[in-house]
């Protein structure tokens, strides 16, 4: 029961979906540049959704099972360390595509794509970083991945307009400070990682794009 458990919070919290998480607690707050965003541009929240699903979702899947089909990969898990470079490379021009034409698109919105950019940004740097380490070693990217999210997410709420939508913004960080460890535990459970390896993505998802969005840092 626990391991069935813990495969569907891994397959869930995978880290090619986390990018799509970050869009829909984002998108759904309600901030000053969310407010103007709508107001200028009220069609605009799905067509980006599915824009960012596809580059880095839906490609990244595709390239993993063409990867896999092909014996490049010897499991969809990618469980060996060395499997996991070129997927990540693969993964990292999806995304800075990505990053590019949101960039574009946020010139085109009276820039009120910025803090999300950050967000973005974050996760490029979080990704280059990860592959870098996996040249030498097997750091859990669900854990680095999730850790992520939640930093991104506190750093927009210490940034953000004071009092609006502040509550519900501190109900998702909590969320997402439990998920942390609800998705580290199944890593260590399932033995896809050592608890090490798991700390130290904890440790690196998380002050990465923490620094990146509290000090809305992007290219």
């Amino acid at each position: 029961m626990v391991k069935s458990i813990s495969q569907l919070i891994a397959l869930i919290f995978h880290p090619v979906f986390i990018v799509l998480y970050s869009y829909l607690i984002y998108f759904n707050i309600n901030s000053i540049y969310n407010q103007m965003l709508y107001l200028a541009a009220p069609k605009i929240y799905w067509p980006l959704f599915s824009f960012l699903g596809l580059m880095v979702v839906f490609f990244p899947l595709l390239t993993i099972y063409i990867m896999y089909k092909n014996k490049v990969v010897s499991s969809l898990a990618i469980p060996k360390r060395e499997e996991r470079i070129p997927v990540l490379i693969l993964v990292i021009i999806y995304y800075s595509m990505a990053y590019y034409i949101f960039r574009y698109w946020n010139t085109t919105l009276l820039n009120l794509l910025e803090p999300f950019l950050s967000f973005l940004f974050g996760g490029l740097i979080l990704l280059i970083a990860l592959t870098l380490t996996t040249f030498k070693w097997k750091i859990s990217l669900h854990s680095a991945s999730i850790s992520g999210l939640a930093g991104g997410m506190i750093a927009e709420t210490l940034v953000a307009q004071p009092g609006i939508g502040f509550e519900s913004e501190l109900l998702v960080n909590v969320l997402l400070l439990f998920m942390i460890g609800l998705v580290s535990f199944s890593r260590v459970f399932l033995k896809a990682h050592s608890v090490l390896q798991v700390v130290i993505g904890i440790v690196v998802g998380f002050a990465v794009v923490f620094g990146m969005v509290f000090l809305q840092i992007n290219i």
